[in-house]
């Protein structure tokens, strides 16, 4: 990936099932190497960012997602954040990856101790840095804030820079609704309740004021941190970390994301494992994630925020943009709070040499593929070729490349592609094959729309799992089954009803069978869902354990007979729910969860809960609020990352802090969206 920087994909198979693990190996004693920390759009609170447009900005050679965030409220981070040397976010006492002076890693817990000394020399204690929640009574904050439109606070003041690292206050204030404006390098302070008295009781404008920092442990030019955890290993031996973040998880499959160095501190490895999907990676669970970045050679090592979160990104030789490495449980990449990022520090020069680069090693006679060349000056750095590309092939009688870089194979053997611009040159090696060890049909869905069109491809592997390019007229489609029509080029006009489509493709002597199924039917639980404590009755939970609310079996409004659900979450403003629960097994891969309820216009959530195979319990949303008022069908999706087969455990309303919902619903008609016709389910 650069000077010092390695990139490995792994595929590896276990008793337990697959496993798909990247892996960079960075070399932190390279003079070209850095290390830097990036938060979503260089902001603590507001709108989460992908990881890619994150390391894109930084322009990053690697990244991976670091620290755990408020996902359901302003996404901050939750432990440290240091970038440029400057603190953006106060740690949590659990562990963090510090860099140093010469990239010297320290993983563990950190505490910081930061005061606001005024003239008088009285010091105030500064409970929190770019986070005016929890009860932060005085804050330091920077422009990376974010600045949240309501200040609520009771004072503020801003701080410029002085003489002999001092700041002078540039403006006090007191009872202001939004947060002061800040350039670049000024801080602020806000406070609220006898810190906002003590504060403006201590300062006015063109008062000289000092911050006193004190972070533990002390790292030599300590400039970049970020939070995470736990700590997986310690001197090389596996590490129970006492303040793990969600404890619950160190025994579970999960996708993962972490780092590790070496014991002589001349090596980062950063990994990520995917999960949740069985069929293509299974996850491991923390202590086998230990063992794994053991077995790499670290000697002390910390995981990151996991699951949906877990994703690497890496910036290939030539190119100007990151690409998704792993492959992220969600199917998609998470806005996340902030990343660790590897970066190529080396000022770009003239180009050096062409980085050549094609979709596959492989071709099949007959087939084409196009290849790429790219310039990169001596230190890896992309920039711009020295003048105009041309290709050549030797031998000229296996294949054929024009200007644009296409390649057409003539005839089995190995060819070698070269490009040349101005003084710079780059190979190619590639294989033209005349037989594909494996092929495989996509795109695989778990439904396919009625009435819909869809372009089928081919994809041609090697038995090694390497990619052979195999032109789409080259393969042969036929079908069978009454779930669509399926033409010469792989495209499928889909049924109009449930139903199925049996799809084969044929190309250079391997032949690849996929069912489509088109549609989807209900397979009905429970038509009437009754209360009670004895089996397959449904009873209530109730959390807080005090809050009002009672689980009756009674007629709705209509004079229809249901089970009915009274709620009042008037007299709390934490967080409510009551959980109507009982146990389901579901058989097969259900799409979706339905259930028709009767509305009360309360404005509650409603949501279902399910059970994996592994144990973990997860839940989905049938509703971000109940807006309507009477008999309404209600669904929602069933993640395809769940690990089946799966229990339904309960149905709940939840009404989130700070809001106030009362009423009555009723429920009925729990069923369950399988794909395909009725013959296909379960």
């Amino acid at each position: 990936m650069g000077p010092g920087v390695e990139f490995e994909r792994w595929r590896l198979k276990t008793s337990d099932g697959p496993l798909q693990v990247s892996i960079a190996h960075i070399d932190l004693r390279n003079p070209n190497v850095g290390l830097g920390v990036g938060t979503r759009y260089d902001r603590i609170v507001g709108p989460g960012e992908p990881l890619s447009t994150m390391a894109d900005r930084r322009s990053a050679e690697i990244g991976i997602n670091a620290d755990y965030f408020d996902i359901s409220g302003n996404g901050e981070p939750t432990n440290l954040v240091i970038a440029h040397g400057v603190i953006q976010h106060a740690p949590n006492g659990r562990a963090v990856l510090m860099v140093g002076a010469g990239n010297h890693v320290v993983m563990g817990p950190a505490s910081l101790k930061l005061q606001l000394i005024a003239p008088s020399g009285d010091a105030l204690d500064i409970d929190s840095v770019n986070d005016w929640s929890h009860g932060a009574q005085l804050m330091l904050f920077t422009q990376a804030f974010g600045m949240p439109s309501e200040a609520d606070a009771s004072a503020e003041i801003a701080l410029t820079p002085a003489d002999n690292g001092a700041y002078r206050v540039v403006r006090a204030v007191a009872d202001d609704l939004t947060f002061l404006p800040l350039a670049p390098d000024d801080l602020g302070i806000a406070a609220r309740g006898n810190a906002a008295v003590n504060l403006l009781h201590a300062f006015k404008e063109g008062d000289s004021a000092t911050l006193s920092q004190a972070l533990t442990p002390q790292v030599d030019g300590l400039r970049e941190a970020v939070g995470g955890g736990p700590i997986l290993l310690r001197d090389g031996a596996p590490y129970e970390d006492p303040d793990a973040p969600s404890p619950e998880e160190r025994d579970v499959r999960y996708p993962l994301t972490g780092a590790g160095t070496s014991a002589d501190g001349a090596t980062l490895w950063l990994v990520t494992v995917d999960g949740r999907a069985p069929a293509r990676s299974i996850g491991v669970t923390r202590p086998m994630f230990g063992a794994l970045l053991a077995a790499l050679g670290a000697s002390d090592a910390m995981a990151f925020d996991s699951g949906g979160s877990t994703e690497m990104v890496v910036r290939r030789l030539g190119e100007d943009h990151v690409s998704i490495a792993n492959v992220p449980s969600d199917g998609r990449e998470r806005s996340i709070a902030d990343g660790l990022f590897v970066i190529n520090t080396a000022t770009p020069g003239p180009p050096a040499r062409l980085v050549m680069r094609s979709e596959a090693a492989s071709v099949l006679a007959g087939s084409h593929l196009s290849v790429t060349a790219s310039s990169v000056d001596v230190n890896d750095q992309p920039v711009a070729p020295g003048g105009p590309v041309t290709f050549a092939v030797a031998p000229p009688s296996l294949a054929t490349v024009d200007a644009r870089g296409r390649v057409h194979a003539l005839a089995s053997g190995h060819v070698t592609i070269s490009a040349r611009s101005g003084p710079t040159s780059g190979e190619l090696p590639l294989d033209v094959v005349s037989r594909v060890g494996e092929l495989r049909i996509q795109p695989v869905y778990r439904v396919y729309a009625p009435s819909s069109e869809y372009a089928l491809t081919a994809v041609a592997t090697r038995e090694d799992g390497t990619a052979i390019a195999v032109d789409s007229d080259a393969v042969r489609w036929s079908a069978r089954g009454d779930g669509g029509a399926l033409d010469a080029a792989g495209t499928v006009r889909t049924a109009t009803r449930p139903s199925r489509l049996e799809v084969t493709a044929r190309a250079g002597g391997s032949q690849a069978d996929a069912t489509l199924l088109v549609g989807a039917h209900e397979v009905r639980l429970a038509s009437t869902l009754l209360p009670g404590e004895s089996a397959g009755h449904w009873h209530l939970i109730k959390a807080p354990a005090d809050i009002n609310a009672e689980l009756d079996q009674s007629n709705a409004p209509d004079g229809v007979s249901a089970l009915h659900l009274s709620y009042d979450f008037v007299s709390s403003r934490s967080t409510r729910a009551a959980f109507i629960e009982n146990e389901i097994a579901l058989a097969g891969e259900p799409l979706l969860f339905s259930v028709q309820v009767f509305g009360d216009g309360s404005g509650a959530w409603l949501r279902a809960g399910y059970r994996n195979a592994d144990g973990i319990a997860d839940s989905i949303t049938l509703a971000r609020r109940i807006s309507w008022k009477g008999w309404q069908t209600v669904r929602a999706e069933v993640p395809p990352q769940a690990r089946w087969p799966i229990t339904f455990t309960r149905l709940y309303v939840v009404a989130p802090p700070n809001t106030q919902a009362a009423g009555d619903i009723w429920l009925r008609n729990l069923g369950v969206w399988y794909a395909g016709p009725v013959r296909n389910a379960q």
